[in-house]
Parts: C-alpha cells; structure tokens; sequence
C-alpha cells in the first residue's frame, strides 16, 4: 500500500490501548486536571514538527505518516486538522508517570519548544466542563494528540490519496494521541471536540461550498468499542489487507449542526377505515439518520456489551448496536408521545444484498417499556418510508429484536374483493394501503377445569364485574350480565355457555378468549377493571377477547377504503394489555399472528377479515400461508401528522 494509505488504515491504533485491552485510569483526579487543561484548536503550520514528532514514535515505521504527508493535510485540508493541546499548569503535575511540562522537563519526550505555544488566532475550544480561563493571551504547553482527516469523494485507496474540496465524504487518517497521555479520556475528548466542529463546519454558518455526508475511517478489533461509543456504525470487515490483522470498516452520518438534535416525525393511524374520520391505532414514528444515542458523554458500555459489539461485527451481523444512552432516549420520546406504541427506525448500511432497503424498528410504549413487535406501528413505519417516498421502490425490510419483517406498499386490488388496496382508489391522499409479512403464530388451549382455567375465569369476572363495575351496567343488561359473570357459581356452568376456548399464544405472550358472539356483546359499555386483568400470571403481554363474526356484523357498512361497500367481516376482537401500560388497544395489528390462524383454521379459509371493536374500531385483513409459518397482514395508515422532533440524543 501506498504510504498515505497506510497511515489511514494504521491511524487509530495507538489512543487508549495497552497489552490489546481498552484501559480506564484509577486516578479521576489525575485525568480530570488533564482534561481541565486542554484547549482544541486547529492545527497551524508551525504544529507540524510536533504532531510529526508524536505520529514517528506512536507507530512503526512503515506504518508512520511522513512530515511531507502531514504538512500536506495540513496545507489543503487545514480545517480538518484539529489538535488538542495541553496548557502548562507551571509545574504542579503530581502523577508520577507525567513528567512536569514546564521548566523544559519532558520526561525524554523531546523540545519543549516544539509547538509549545498557542494563541487565541486559532480556532479555540474547550471541554465543555473545564475550568474558566483567559484566553486573551499566549498560553505555554504542548500538543499531546490530533485528528487529522482529508476529503474524497469514496472510500477507496485512489481516492484517499489526494484532498478533494468538493469530496462528499470526510476520510480520517490519524487519531492519535502521545503515549504518556493515554488511557485519561484525552482521545474521548478530542473525538467529542472534532466531531462538532465538523458539525459545526458543515452548518450553515461554515463556509463550506460543498456540504459533507459522512465519516469513515478503518480500525483493528480492540478500538471497535471506542468508536461506536462515538457514534460510528461498524460496516464489517474492510476487503483491504494490511499485514496480519483483520482491519474493520466504520462510518458516521455527518448531519448539519443546526439539525443534529432534530429528526423526523409523524404520527399515523394504522388499520383505519378511511370512511370514518378518527378510526385506527394511532402510532409515533420517528426517523433517525442512525442508530440512537451512538454519541454519548458517559460511555457506558460495559464488557458484555462490548463482546456483543466484537461478536456483531465478527458475524457481519444486521443487527444494531443501540448504546444505553439510545435506549433511554427513545424510551423518553416514547413516553412525550404518550401514544400506545411509537416506533423508531434509521437505515441498516451493511444490510444483505437480499434487504437492499432495510431498517432497523424498535417499539416503545407509553409508559417507556420497550416491546419485540408490534403490528400497528410497524404498518405506520413502512407508510412513512413508502407511502411519502423516502425510500426508493415499493418494498422495506424491517430487522426487529428477534424478527425480520417484510413490508410492501399495494399498488392493485388483492384478495378479498371487498377491500381495495391502493391509497389512490379512495379521497384520502394521506392514506397507504401496506402489507406486511410476520410470522405465525398458534394457540394452545387450556384443558377446561384445570387450575389455570379456573384461574382464568375468576380474574375475568373480577376485571368484567367486580364490585367496581355493577354500577357501570346497564339496567337491561343486569340480568344477562350477572347470569353471564357469575362469581358465585362456582361451576361456571352458565359463564361456560359463552367461553367456547381458553389459551394462550406462542410463548405464552398473550391470553387468548374465544367467546359466542352473544357473549362478546355483553361486554359492550362496561367499564373494565383493568387491574385485575393482571392477576392470573400465565401471559406477559395482553388479553385477547374474539368471536367469529355472524352474519348481521360481517356485513356491516364499513367498506375499508371504499365507503358505502359492504365488508365481509369474519371475526370480531378486543385487545386489553394492562401488563405493558395499555388498558384497551384501539387495533392491535401482531395480535392478528394469532387471530388470523386461529379464526382462519377455524373457517376454513386462507383470507380472513377482522374487525377490532375498541371506540376507534379498525380493519385488518390477514393472508395466511401455514407451509412457511407466515402471515401477510393488510391494512391501511392515514397519516395525520409529521414535523420535526427536537428531544437532544
């Protein structure tokens, strides 16, 4: 490799490493009187000798920048040259292995006279915690690190060999930081600094004629964690060989400084009937440039997450690395949403070739907990990515915690009839059509007059009429009610006649409750103890109540996207999910992985149609293929609102 190259590909090695392992200082007070004394600043021609003196004795020779390599980035890619440079303290440095930078000591690190001052011509900042201090003046120290970049237009060996002004991407050469000062968040802090002043550069107010998109640069395995906890997406192995180590590939979206802490939003409501205004499940989406939270100020990731980062990046995995900073993030956003689900997407760079166009989803409810699949938001999140053309093509692949899910926008009527199936046929022009692929999911019954099933029936009686609800029904209903839930009949016999079938879905997610169509009308207009229904233990998420659809309902005037059509409804439901902060779920479109199969094995049919009759009411229409173990389900997503979220990562 041509030596620019290779002073590209080497650069990151020497920041905190020793012995191949990531080190962290016992002496706090040590570290934070060194970082109390950095200013950053860009590097000047006179800094060269200096930097030049820390590049020779940081790497091995062949790997080394030249001076002549440095003076070049220096001289036609000043901007993207940023050092960090230690201020004298006259002496008082009391760490043994830190020798005093005044008085000339250097501890056998050379001249103190090379680049050993700084004025306020350059472009200054400081640690954002760091002590006040004049800068009005000649201030004495040294430089102890720098982050010198170039721009190109791809990531590539030609490329990387000269400055391209105009290039679109910002190439990193050396991070790099003198030995003595390692391992006390001297390259942490640098990092910070250089990534907002490339913000800041790239802003409106920097004078840049050709905006910048992005940041990459190659490092080894045990740096991975370092720059991931800054932001950087780890894109796999690099197919560029140099010497015995694997080298890996890493980027960070580089978004204006002005909207750095601003993303898209919207809020849709999903398996609406577009012929009734306020229908569906209202869903957040918000749409990140990357995964969230990759910069973070406490970097707290600890060992076993960082083996999973380094176990991730092995495997070429899709999957995302989200810092625990991300997560509290989204979970925060979630709970200012205050909708059941929000759902959180940013593109996947080292998807397969097979998801061209994938996303990472993540769902989060209300109360902030985060949930492995939810239906609605997902059909809202590809209604965005689609329907407002976002994304190129007709087709997205969402890679959820534990399962990939295929989306595509309808273009022409599908089966059955009754329901079309392209936002254009209908007059509202904020509305897609989208079908989704998730996976199937069955039922196991719970043997009737066992413990559980007992068990079961009493907390339904205590949530539909407990002592708490016999105000709420009303006078005609009394008799029937009280018949239907009878907490004195100890055999259930007359609360049987409407229980047609207890169980629970895979992996006992939810409770599920087939009753007659008779039964399931009883429950309309009563208020529902929602406690209560936590008290049996055997389910983690919800609570499904559904009936097959008799005639009189499947052939109400609800007509999906074509109003005034009558829909064939096949089975009607309820969906109630106390356990993760949701007492009655408008429409839930993953309880449908279970509803469809069962009322679809039930019927007989491959195509089945439900209707979820909370007080907004929903359609959604299930495509069943049990070979493959998969259901497409159907539905349509109004948008209602979108703009600009502005909650700093």
């Amino acid at each position: 490799l041509l030596p620019i190259m290779a002073s590209l590909f080497a650069r990151s090695r020497p920041l905190l490493e020793r012995n191949g392992q990531t080190m962290m200082t016992n002496n706090t007070n040590f570290s934070s009187s060194i970082l109390d004394r950095i200013i950053f600043r860009a590097v000047q021609p006179t800094d060269i000798p200096r930097c030049y003196q820390i590049e020779s004795s940081s790497y091995p020779e062949d790997e080394a920048a030249s001076k002549s390599a440095l003076q070049y980035r220096q001289h036609h890619a000043a901007p993207f040259f940023r050092c960090a440079f230690l201020i004298d303290n006259g002496g008082n440095t009391s760490h043994n292995d830190i020798s005093s930078i005044s008085n000339g000591n250097m501890g056998g690190m050379g001249s103190p006279t090379i680049g050993g001052t700084t004025s306020t011509s350059s472009s200054i900042s400081r640690p954002v915690k760091s002590t006040p201090m004049n800068l009005q003046q000649t201030l004495k120290g040294r430089i102890i690190g720098y982050i010198c970049s170039t721009r190109c237009s791809s990531f590539t060996e030609e490329a990387m060999k000269s400055h391209d002004a105009t290039g679109k991407i910002l190439g990193i050469h050396s991070v790099v930081v003198e030995e003595k000062y390692r391992n006390f968040g001297v390259a942490s802090a640098m990092m910070r600094d250089y990534l907002s002043a490339m913000e800041r550069l790239n802003s409106k107010e920097g004078n840049l004629k050709v905006k910048m998109e992005k940041i990459v640069l190659m490092a080894k395995k045990p740096l991975l964690a370092f720059y991931v906890r800054n932001g950087f997406r780890a894109m796999g192995l690099s197919s560029i060989v140099h010497g015995q180590e694997q080298w890996f590939e890493l980027e960070r979206d580089l978004p204006t400084h002005e909207d750095a802490n601003k993303h898209k939003c919207f809020l849709l409501d999903s398996f609406a009937d577009v012929a009734t205004v306020g229908s569906g499940n209202p869903a957040g989406v918000v749409l990140l440039d990357e995964s969230p939270g990759g910069v973070t100020s406490n970097n707290s990731f600890d060992d076993e997450e960082l083996d999973d980062i380094m176990e991730d990046a092995d495997d070429n995995n899709v999957a995302p690395v989200i810092s625990p900073r991300g997560v509290e993030w989204m979970a925060a956003v979630a709970k200012e949403f205050n909708q059941s689900e929000t759902a959180f997407i940013w593109p996947l760079p080292n998807a397969p070739a097979s998801s061209p166009t994938a996303y990472a989803i993540r769902y989060y409810t209300r109360t902030g907990m985060e949930v492995d699949l939810c239906g609605h938001a997902t059909l809202a999140s590809a209604a965005v990515l689609l329907g407002t053309k976002q994304v190129e093509g007709n087709n997205v692949t969402f890679y959820a915690k534990n399962e990939e899910l295929q989306a595509e926008l309808i273009v022409s009527p599908s089966s059955p009839p009754s329901l079309t199936t392209a936002a254009s046929s209908n007059n509202n022009s904020n509305a897609s059509r989208i079908a989704m692929d998730f996976p199937w999911k069955d039922v196991s019954l719970i043997p009737s007059g066992g413990e559980d099933h007992k068990a079961v029936l009493n907390m339904l009686s205590n949530a539909f009429f407990g002592s708490s609800n016999k105000a709420e029904v009303e006078s005609d209903l009394t008799a029937k009610f009280c018949a239907f839930f009878n907490p004195k009949d100890q055999s259930h016999a007359l609360f049987s006649q409407h229980i047609l079938g207890i169980g629970t879905t895979d992996e006992k997610e939810d409770l599920f409750i087939e009753l007659t169509e008779e039964g399931f009308d009883l429950l309309r207009g009563i208020k529902v103890d929602y406690s209560a229904l936590s008290e049996w233990l055997g389910y983690s998420r919800g609570v499904i109540i559904c009936c097959v659809a008799g005639k009189d309902s499947s052939e109400g005037e609800s007509g999906g996207n074509r109003p005034g059509c009558k829909t064939a409804i096949d089975f009607r439901s309820r969906f109630f999910g106390p356990k993760v902060g949701i007492d009655e779920d408008p429409v839930t479109g993953s309880a449908h992985c279970s509803l469809g199969p069962y009322f679809g094995t039930k019927l007989g049919k491959k195509v089945v149609i439900g209707k979820q009759e909370s007080d907004r009411g929903g359609l959604v229409e299930c495509i069943l293929n049990q070979e493959e173990g998969r259901v497409c389900i159907v539905g349509t997503a109004v948008m209602t609102i979108s703009g600009m979220l502005s909650m700093p990562i």
